[in-house]
Protein backbone atom coordinates (compact mmCIF):
# COMPACT_ATOMS: atom_id res chain seq x y z
CA UNK A 1 0.00 0.00 0.00
CA UNK A 2 1.39 3.17 -1.27
CA UNK A 3 2.83 5.33 2.09
CA UNK A 4 1.40 8.87 2.53
CA UNK A 5 2.24 11.20 5.82
CA UNK A 6 -0.94 13.40 4.66
CA UNK A 7 -3.79 11.27 5.94
CA UNK A 8 -5.52 12.11 9.05
CA UNK A 9 -4.25 10.80 11.85
CA UNK A 10 -6.26 8.22 14.04
CA UNK A 11 -3.02 7.42 16.19
CA UNK A 12 0.26 8.92 17.40
CA UNK A 13 2.54 7.05 18.97
CA UNK A 14 5.05 9.13 20.79
CA UNK A 15 7.09 7.87 23.43
CA UNK A 16 7.86 11.58 26.04
CA UNK A 17 10.61 12.40 27.55
CA UNK A 18 10.59 15.28 29.86
CA UNK A 19 13.01 17.69 30.44
CA UNK A 20 12.75 19.64 33.37
CA UNK A 21 9.94 20.41 35.40
CA UNK A 22 6.13 20.45 34.61
CA UNK A 23 5.09 23.64 32.35
CA UNK A 24 1.58 24.69 31.50
CA UNK A 25 0.34 26.34 28.08
CA UNK A 26 0.06 29.13 29.90
CA UNK A 27 3.34 29.89 31.65
CA UNK A 28 5.01 29.16 28.55
CA UNK A 29 7.36 31.38 26.93
CA UNK A 30 6.72 31.18 23.03
CA UNK A 31 9.20 33.43 22.29
CA UNK A 32 11.92 30.85 23.10
CA UNK A 33 9.91 28.30 20.93
CA UNK A 34 9.07 30.89 17.80
CA UNK A 35 11.74 30.30 14.67
CA UNK A 36 11.99 28.43 11.53
CA UNK A 37 12.37 24.87 11.89
CA UNK A 38 14.18 23.11 8.48
CA UNK A 39 14.08 19.36 8.46
CA UNK A 40 17.44 17.29 9.62
CA UNK A 41 16.21 13.94 9.35
CA UNK A 42 13.72 11.36 8.49
CA UNK A 43 13.83 8.14 8.81
CA UNK A 44 11.16 5.06 8.43
CA UNK A 45 12.28 2.14 10.65
CA UNK A 46 15.90 1.70 9.66
CA UNK A 47 15.91 3.51 6.19
CA UNK A 48 16.51 7.25 5.84
CA UNK A 49 14.40 8.63 3.75
CA UNK A 50 15.31 12.10 4.18
CA UNK A 51 16.10 12.85 0.34
CA UNK A 52 12.20 12.03 -0.61
CA UNK A 53 11.81 15.63 0.82
CA UNK A 54 12.51 18.60 -1.36
CA UNK A 55 11.42 20.32 1.75
CA UNK A 56 10.13 20.10 4.81
CA UNK A 57 9.31 23.24 6.91
CA UNK A 58 7.58 24.51 10.29
CA UNK A 59 7.32 28.03 11.03
CA UNK A 60 6.57 28.82 14.46
CA UNK A 61 4.98 32.01 15.73
CA UNK A 62 4.89 33.94 19.36
CA UNK A 63 1.15 34.72 18.75
CA UNK A 64 0.47 30.55 19.15
CA UNK A 65 0.01 30.19 15.11
CA UNK A 66 1.72 28.24 13.13
CA UNK A 67 3.09 27.08 9.35
CA UNK A 68 3.85 23.50 8.23
CA UNK A 69 5.16 23.07 4.36
CA UNK A 70 5.90 19.89 3.02
CA UNK A 71 6.93 18.88 -0.57
CA UNK A 72 7.55 15.02 -0.70
CA UNK A 73 7.63 13.00 -3.68
CA UNK A 74 5.82 15.80 -6.08
CA UNK A 75 2.69 16.00 -3.16
CA UNK A 76 2.60 19.36 -1.32
CA UNK A 77 1.11 19.85 2.07
CA UNK A 78 0.58 23.32 3.17
CA UNK A 79 -1.02 23.88 6.57
CA UNK A 80 -1.97 27.52 8.73
CA UNK A 81 -2.51 26.29 12.07
CA UNK A 82 -2.36 27.01 16.12
CA UNK A 83 -0.10 25.12 18.72
CA UNK A 84 0.38 25.14 22.32
CA UNK A 85 3.06 23.97 24.03
CA UNK A 86 2.64 21.81 27.50
CA UNK A 87 5.95 20.01 28.97
CA UNK A 88 8.25 19.15 26.38
CA UNK A 89 4.97 18.27 23.97
CA UNK A 90 3.73 20.70 21.35
CA UNK A 91 0.11 19.95 19.79
CA UNK A 92 -0.79 21.17 16.42
CA UNK A 93 -4.34 21.99 15.55
CA UNK A 94 -5.01 22.44 12.25
CA UNK A 95 -9.03 22.20 11.56
CA UNK A 96 -10.33 18.47 12.78
CA UNK A 97 -6.88 17.25 12.83
CA UNK A 98 -4.41 16.64 15.06
CA UNK A 99 -0.88 16.44 15.00
CA UNK A 100 1.78 15.81 18.46
CA UNK A 101 5.48 16.88 18.54
CA UNK A 102 8.08 16.08 20.57
CA UNK A 103 9.43 19.96 21.98
CA UNK A 104 13.36 19.65 23.14
CA UNK A 105 13.88 23.37 24.14
CA UNK A 106 17.83 22.29 25.02
CA UNK A 107 18.70 21.08 21.64
CA UNK A 108 16.38 23.71 19.61
CA UNK A 109 14.10 20.14 17.70
CA UNK A 110 10.53 18.88 16.94
CA UNK A 111 9.98 15.52 16.43
CA UNK A 112 7.01 13.80 14.62
CA UNK A 113 6.30 10.42 14.95
CA UNK A 114 3.85 8.19 13.55
CA UNK A 115 2.58 4.49 12.49
CA UNK A 116 2.87 4.13 9.03
CA UNK A 117 1.09 0.89 8.23
CA UNK A 118 3.21 -0.95 10.41
CA UNK A 119 6.54 0.95 9.99
CA UNK A 120 7.52 3.76 12.68
CA UNK A 121 8.20 7.36 10.47
CA UNK A 122 9.90 9.92 12.33
CA UNK A 123 10.93 13.41 10.98
CA UNK A 124 13.39 15.58 13.15
CA UNK A 125 13.35 19.37 12.59
CA UNK A 126 16.16 21.57 13.81
CA UNK A 127 15.77 25.35 14.39
CA UNK A 128 17.47 27.58 11.79
CA UNK A 129 19.80 29.75 13.90
CA UNK A 130 19.17 33.30 12.47
CA UNK A 131 22.31 35.31 11.46
CA UNK A 132 21.48 38.73 13.03
CA UNK A 133 24.52 40.38 11.93
CA UNK A 134 24.97 40.87 7.56
CA UNK A 135 28.28 40.65 7.38
CA UNK A 136 30.26 43.15 4.83
CA UNK A 137 31.28 41.91 1.13
CA UNK A 138 33.47 43.17 -1.77
CA UNK A 139 31.57 44.13 -4.77
CA UNK A 140 32.69 41.32 -6.73
CA UNK A 141 31.80 39.09 -4.30
CA UNK A 142 28.31 37.30 -3.79
CA UNK A 143 26.36 40.13 -1.94
CA UNK A 144 24.14 38.11 0.32
CA UNK A 145 22.01 35.30 0.40
CA UNK A 146 21.82 32.32 2.22
CA UNK A 147 24.50 29.21 1.36
CA UNK A 148 22.71 27.22 -1.19
CA UNK A 149 23.08 24.09 0.78
CA UNK A 150 20.92 25.52 3.88
CA UNK A 151 18.14 26.78 1.65
CA UNK A 152 16.12 26.36 -1.49
CA UNK A 153 15.51 29.83 -2.48
CA UNK A 154 16.76 32.18 -5.48
CA UNK A 155 18.06 35.78 -6.22
CA UNK A 156 18.51 36.53 -10.04
CA UNK A 157 17.44 39.41 -12.46
CA UNK A 158 18.86 42.53 -10.49
CA UNK A 159 17.86 46.15 -11.18
CA UNK A 160 20.47 48.43 -9.29
CA UNK A 161 20.80 52.35 -8.52
CA UNK A 162 24.50 53.84 -6.97
CA UNK A 163 23.50 57.05 -5.19
CA UNK A 164 25.28 59.23 -2.56
CA UNK A 165 23.00 59.86 0.67
CA UNK A 166 23.92 61.55 3.81
CA UNK A 167 27.53 61.55 2.09
CA UNK A 168 27.53 57.94 2.14
CA UNK A 169 27.76 55.91 -1.09
CA UNK A 170 25.05 53.26 -1.45
CA UNK A 171 23.35 50.93 -3.33
CA UNK A 172 19.88 50.21 -3.98
CA UNK A 173 19.14 46.62 -5.27
CA UNK A 174 15.63 45.31 -6.83
CA UNK A 175 15.64 41.58 -7.39
CA UNK A 176 13.64 38.39 -8.22
CA UNK A 177 13.69 35.90 -5.39
CA UNK A 178 10.89 33.19 -3.74
CA UNK A 179 9.23 33.93 -0.77
CA UNK A 180 9.24 30.64 0.77
CA UNK A 181 12.15 28.52 0.44
CA UNK A 182 11.54 25.28 -2.26
CA UNK A 183 8.48 26.94 -3.82
CA UNK A 184 9.22 28.55 -7.05
CA UNK A 185 6.84 31.59 -7.43
CA UNK A 186 8.66 34.74 -8.01
CA UNK A 187 8.60 38.03 -5.97
CA UNK A 188 10.57 41.62 -6.11
CA UNK A 189 12.90 42.04 -3.20
CA UNK A 190 15.04 45.05 -2.46
CA UNK A 191 17.89 45.69 0.04
CA UNK A 192 20.25 48.47 0.36
CA UNK A 193 23.84 48.52 0.45
CA UNK A 194 25.99 50.79 2.37
CA UNK A 195 30.01 51.09 1.91
CA UNK A 196 31.90 50.92 4.78
CA UNK A 197 35.32 52.68 5.08
CA UNK A 198 37.29 49.35 4.36
CA UNK A 199 36.00 49.90 0.38
CA UNK A 200 33.81 46.57 1.40
CA UNK A 201 29.57 46.64 1.10
CA UNK A 202 26.96 46.31 4.23
CA UNK A 203 23.89 44.99 2.61
CA UNK A 204 20.19 45.23 4.40
CA UNK A 205 17.81 42.49 5.14
CA UNK A 206 15.37 41.19 2.16
CA UNK A 207 12.21 43.32 2.29
CA UNK A 208 9.48 41.74 -0.52
CA UNK A 209 8.41 44.59 -2.38
CA UNK A 210 6.31 43.55 -5.19
CA UNK A 211 4.31 40.46 -4.58
CA UNK A 212 1.76 38.50 -7.21
CA UNK A 213 -1.80 39.63 -6.90
CA UNK A 214 -4.38 37.01 -6.68
CA UNK A 215 -6.96 36.91 -9.52
CA UNK A 216 -4.89 39.55 -11.62
CA UNK A 217 -2.02 39.66 -14.94
CA UNK A 218 0.30 38.74 -12.41
CA UNK A 219 -0.84 36.46 -9.93
CA UNK A 220 1.69 33.61 -10.48
CA UNK A 221 4.57 35.72 -10.45
CA UNK A 222 5.97 38.86 -10.55
CA UNK A 223 9.94 39.36 -11.99
CA UNK A 224 12.75 41.09 -13.32
CA UNK A 225 12.07 44.25 -12.05
CA UNK A 226 13.96 47.71 -13.39
CA UNK A 227 14.01 51.02 -11.45
CA UNK A 228 14.63 54.69 -12.50
CA UNK A 229 13.84 57.75 -10.38
CA UNK A 230 12.08 60.63 -12.33
CA UNK A 231 8.93 62.66 -11.65
CA UNK A 232 5.53 60.51 -11.97
CA UNK A 233 2.26 62.48 -10.82
CA UNK A 234 -0.52 59.69 -10.11
CA UNK A 235 -3.57 60.14 -8.21
CA UNK A 236 -2.42 63.69 -6.54
CA UNK A 237 0.84 62.78 -5.37
CA UNK A 238 4.28 62.79 -6.96
CA UNK A 239 6.09 60.01 -6.83
CA UNK A 240 10.00 59.50 -7.30
CA UNK A 241 10.47 56.21 -8.54
CA UNK A 242 9.22 54.11 -11.23
CA UNK A 243 9.55 50.18 -11.67
CA UNK A 244 8.58 47.61 -15.00
CA UNK A 245 8.66 44.13 -14.22
CA UNK A 246 7.23 40.61 -15.42
CA UNK A 247 4.44 39.39 -14.65
CA UNK A 248 2.16 36.16 -15.71
CA UNK A 249 -0.79 34.20 -14.47
CA UNK A 250 0.37 30.50 -15.83
CA UNK A 251 2.34 27.71 -14.14
CA UNK A 252 4.19 27.45 -17.37
CA UNK A 253 5.98 30.59 -17.61
CA UNK A 254 4.26 31.49 -20.95
CA UNK A 255 1.90 34.73 -21.77
CA UNK A 256 4.24 37.25 -20.08
CA UNK A 257 3.27 40.81 -19.62
CA UNK A 258 5.28 43.85 -18.19
CA UNK A 259 3.98 45.88 -16.04
CA UNK A 260 4.45 49.50 -13.92
CA UNK A 261 4.51 50.61 -10.50
CA UNK A 262 5.78 53.52 -8.64
CA UNK A 263 7.39 54.59 -5.08
CA UNK A 264 8.65 57.56 -3.57
CA UNK A 265 11.28 55.76 -1.92
CA UNK A 266 13.20 52.92 -3.14
CA UNK A 267 12.23 50.56 -0.36
CA UNK A 268 8.58 51.21 -0.95
CA UNK A 269 5.86 51.12 -0.82
CA UNK A 270 5.37 50.51 -4.50
CA UNK A 271 1.69 50.83 -5.98
CA UNK A 272 0.79 49.19 -8.44
CA UNK A 273 -1.00 50.93 -11.70
CA UNK A 274 -3.37 48.69 -12.02
CA UNK A 275 -5.30 51.38 -14.07
CA UNK A 276 -2.20 50.46 -16.70
CA UNK A 277 -1.39 47.32 -16.18
CA UNK A 278 0.34 45.65 -18.38
CA UNK A 279 1.41 48.73 -19.68
CA UNK A 280 2.93 45.97 -22.71
CA UNK A 281 0.10 43.09 -22.77
CA UNK A 282 0.48 39.85 -24.94
CA UNK A 283 -2.11 38.13 -27.19
CA UNK A 284 -2.55 34.93 -26.45
CA UNK A 285 -3.46 33.96 -29.86
CA UNK A 286 -0.31 35.78 -31.09
CA UNK A 287 1.19 32.76 -33.39
CA UNK A 288 4.96 34.27 -33.01
CA UNK A 289 5.01 32.51 -29.60
CA UNK A 290 3.59 32.04 -26.49
CA UNK A 291 6.50 33.25 -24.39
CA UNK A 292 5.09 36.93 -24.14
CA UNK A 293 6.55 40.17 -23.34
CA UNK A 294 9.15 40.81 -20.02
CA UNK A 295 12.48 41.61 -18.94
CA UNK A 296 12.19 45.10 -19.18
CA UNK A 297 14.64 48.05 -19.06
CA UNK A 298 13.60 51.43 -18.50
CA UNK A 299 16.04 54.56 -19.21
CA UNK A 300 15.06 58.11 -18.45
CA UNK A 301 15.17 60.58 -21.28
CA UNK A 302 14.82 63.80 -19.44
CA UNK A 303 15.33 62.96 -16.04
CA UNK A 304 11.51 63.46 -15.15
CA UNK A 305 9.01 61.63 -16.43
CA UNK A 306 9.93 60.56 -20.60
CA UNK A 307 11.43 57.10 -20.50
CA UNK A 308 12.28 54.72 -22.73
CA UNK A 309 10.76 51.18 -22.03
CA UNK A 310 12.89 48.04 -23.49
CA UNK A 311 11.38 44.54 -23.34
CA UNK A 312 11.93 41.56 -24.78
CA UNK A 313 8.86 40.37 -27.13
CA UNK A 314 8.46 36.65 -28.22
CA UNK A 315 7.33 38.22 -31.65
CA UNK A 316 9.76 40.68 -32.63
CA UNK A 317 12.77 40.21 -30.21
CA UNK A 318 13.59 43.13 -28.40
CA UNK A 319 10.29 45.89 -28.32
CA UNK A 320 11.19 49.60 -27.42
CA UNK A 321 8.57 52.07 -26.84
CA UNK A 322 9.00 55.58 -25.72
CA UNK A 323 6.54 57.22 -23.14
CA UNK A 324 5.90 60.51 -20.95
CA UNK A 325 5.07 58.96 -18.10
CA UNK A 326 4.50 62.37 -15.98
CA UNK A 327 0.84 62.10 -15.85
CA UNK A 328 -0.14 58.67 -14.84
CA UNK A 329 -3.83 59.40 -15.41
CA UNK A 330 -2.95 60.35 -18.92
CA UNK A 331 0.13 58.48 -20.25
CA UNK A 332 1.27 59.18 -23.57
CA UNK A 333 3.24 56.76 -25.64
CA UNK A 334 5.77 58.91 -28.27
CA UNK A 335 6.53 55.74 -30.23
CA UNK A 336 7.40 52.21 -30.92
CA UNK A 337 10.22 49.99 -32.44
CA UNK A 338 12.29 47.32 -32.27
CA UNK A 339 16.30 46.78 -31.63
CA UNK A 340 18.63 44.99 -33.92
CA UNK A 341 21.51 42.68 -33.52
CA UNK A 342 23.87 44.07 -35.72
CA UNK A 343 27.10 43.55 -35.34
CA UNK A 344 26.80 41.23 -32.22
CA UNK A 345 28.79 38.15 -32.00
CA UNK A 346 29.30 35.17 -29.71
CA UNK A 347 32.86 34.58 -27.57
CA UNK A 348 33.65 31.77 -29.92
CA UNK A 349 32.42 33.24 -32.91
CA UNK A 350 29.26 33.99 -35.28
CA UNK A 351 26.47 36.33 -34.87
CA UNK A 352 24.32 36.48 -31.46
CA UNK A 353 21.35 38.48 -30.64
CA UNK A 354 20.17 39.94 -27.33
CA UNK A 355 19.09 37.12 -25.21
CA UNK A 356 17.71 40.22 -22.27
CA UNK A 357 17.32 43.58 -21.78
CA UNK A 358 19.77 46.38 -19.79
CA UNK A 359 20.00 49.27 -20.89
CA UNK A 360 22.58 52.40 -19.82
CA UNK A 361 23.53 55.63 -21.55
CA UNK A 362 27.19 56.95 -21.20
CA UNK A 363 26.90 60.60 -21.28
CA UNK A 364 30.53 61.29 -21.47
CA UNK A 365 31.50 58.40 -24.15
CA UNK A 366 27.98 59.36 -25.88
CA UNK A 367 27.40 55.72 -25.95
CA UNK A 368 24.27 53.47 -25.33
CA UNK A 369 25.16 50.27 -23.93
CA UNK A 370 23.34 46.66 -23.53
CA UNK A 371 24.33 43.91 -21.23
CA UNK A 372 22.68 40.38 -22.39
CA UNK A 373 23.49 37.33 -22.80
CA UNK A 374 26.92 36.48 -24.47
CA UNK A 375 24.85 33.41 -26.62
CA UNK A 376 26.29 30.41 -24.79
CA UNK A 377 24.73 27.75 -22.79
CA UNK A 378 27.71 25.64 -22.11
CA UNK A 379 28.97 23.39 -20.44
CA UNK A 380 26.08 21.14 -21.91
CA UNK A 381 22.80 21.63 -19.88
CA UNK A 382 20.40 18.88 -19.64
CA UNK A 383 17.96 20.61 -16.83
CA UNK A 384 14.41 22.94 -17.59
CA UNK A 385 16.38 26.22 -17.56
CA UNK A 386 18.46 26.33 -20.37
CA UNK A 387 20.49 30.21 -19.07
CA UNK A 388 24.05 31.61 -20.30
CA UNK A 389 26.84 30.68 -18.76
CA UNK A 390 28.77 34.46 -20.74
CA UNK A 391 27.12 38.00 -20.18
CA UNK A 392 28.58 40.29 -23.07
CA UNK A 393 28.63 43.79 -22.81
CA UNK A 394 28.25 45.70 -26.20
CA UNK A 395 26.99 49.49 -27.38
CA UNK A 396 26.17 52.03 -30.05
CA UNK A 397 28.73 54.60 -30.45
CA UNK A 398 28.51 58.19 -31.33
CA UNK A 399 25.13 58.87 -29.89
CA UNK A 400 25.17 62.65 -28.98
CA UNK A 401 22.18 63.00 -27.23
CA UNK A 402 19.10 60.86 -26.34
CA UNK A 403 17.96 63.00 -29.61
CA UNK A 404 20.25 60.55 -31.40
CA UNK A 405 18.95 57.74 -29.51
CA UNK A 406 15.38 57.96 -30.44
CA UNK A 407 17.02 58.43 -33.66
CA UNK A 408 18.59 55.38 -34.05
CA UNK A 409 15.92 53.54 -32.68
CA UNK A 410 13.89 54.77 -34.95
CA UNK A 411 16.14 54.48 -37.76
CA UNK A 412 17.02 50.82 -36.94
CA UNK A 413 20.57 52.18 -38.73
CA UNK A 414 23.44 51.21 -36.45
CA UNK A 415 25.96 48.72 -35.35
CA UNK A 416 26.77 47.31 -32.22
CA UNK A 417 30.27 47.43 -31.13
CA UNK A 418 31.04 44.47 -28.39
CA UNK A 419 32.95 45.88 -25.21
CA UNK A 420 33.92 42.53 -23.60
CA UNK A 421 32.27 39.22 -22.41
CA UNK A 422 32.56 37.57 -18.49
CA UNK A 423 31.85 33.81 -18.28
CA UNK A 424 32.96 31.32 -15.45
CA UNK A 425 36.66 31.77 -16.07
CA UNK A 426 36.13 35.80 -14.71
CA UNK A 427 33.33 34.88 -12.00
CA UNK A 428 34.09 31.51 -11.56
CA UNK A 429 30.64 30.58 -11.71
CA UNK A 430 29.36 28.26 -14.84
CA UNK A 431 26.09 30.26 -15.01
CA UNK A 432 26.07 34.35 -15.28
CA UNK A 433 23.09 35.56 -16.60
CA UNK A 434 20.10 38.14 -16.38
CA UNK A 435 22.46 40.48 -15.16
CA UNK A 436 22.28 44.28 -14.60
CA UNK A 437 24.60 47.32 -15.00
CA UNK A 438 24.99 49.71 -11.99
CA UNK A 439 23.64 53.57 -12.88
CA UNK A 440 23.20 55.94 -11.23
CA UNK A 441 19.39 57.05 -10.55
CA UNK A 442 18.34 57.99 -14.63
CA UNK A 443 19.95 55.23 -16.15
CA UNK A 444 23.26 57.20 -17.03
CA UNK A 445 26.81 55.00 -16.41
CA UNK A 446 28.67 56.09 -13.51
CA UNK A 447 32.42 55.87 -14.98
CA UNK A 448 33.16 54.88 -18.11
CA UNK A 449 36.29 53.02 -17.51
CA UNK A 450 34.72 50.80 -15.30
CA UNK A 451 31.35 49.59 -16.03
CA UNK A 452 29.72 47.79 -12.56
CA UNK A 453 27.44 45.12 -12.97
CA UNK A 454 25.76 42.27 -10.87
CA UNK A 455 25.20 38.94 -12.69
CA UNK A 456 23.27 35.85 -11.70
CA UNK A 457 25.28 33.37 -11.12
CA UNK A 458 24.21 29.51 -10.60
CA UNK A 459 25.89 26.10 -11.02
CA UNK A 460 24.98 23.54 -14.07
CA UNK A 461 24.45 20.33 -11.33
CA UNK A 462 22.72 20.20 -8.31
CA UNK A 463 21.16 17.60 -6.14
CA UNK A 464 17.84 19.44 -6.34
CA UNK A 465 16.98 22.41 -8.88
CA UNK A 466 19.53 24.65 -10.11
CA UNK A 467 17.63 27.34 -10.03
CA UNK A 468 18.41 27.37 -6.32
CA UNK A 469 21.60 27.88 -6.58
CA UNK A 470 21.06 31.66 -8.24
CA UNK A 471 22.51 34.23 -6.75
CA UNK A 472 24.05 38.09 -6.94
CA UNK A 473 27.38 38.43 -7.71
CA UNK A 474 29.19 41.76 -8.87
CA UNK A 475 32.08 41.90 -11.66
CA UNK A 476 33.68 44.77 -13.02
CA UNK A 477 34.03 45.57 -16.59
CA UNK A 478 37.63 47.64 -17.00
CA UNK A 479 37.40 49.33 -20.24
Amino acid sequence: MKRSIYKKVVLLLLIVAPLFGCTSSASFDYTTAAGIYDLETATLDDFDITDEYSLYQITLREDKTMNVFISQLGQITNRDSTYVIEETVLTETHNTEIFVYEYNAIDTTLTYTIDEYGQTLEITLLKRIENSEPLPVDFEDVLFGEDIDETKKFNYAPTIIRDTEGGQDVIHIWYCTNRKSAVIMDHIAYRKGVKNDDGKWLFSEETIVIAPTANTWDSRHACDPSVIKGTFAWDQEVYNYMMAYLGCETDDYSNNETGLAVAKDPEGPWIKLDHLNPIVPWSRDNPSGTWGTGMPSLLSVDKQGTVLLYYMNSAVGVGVEKWNFSDLGEPTQIYRSRLINNGLFRPTGGATYISYVEMAYDEELDRLYVLSGGGIKDPPDGTRTLVNSHMMLAYIPNLTSMDEVDNAMLSMNYTWTVAGYAGPEETDWPRNHNSGIVTDPFGRIIDSNEIWVVTSTGLNTYPFDNIYTYRLKGYIFDL
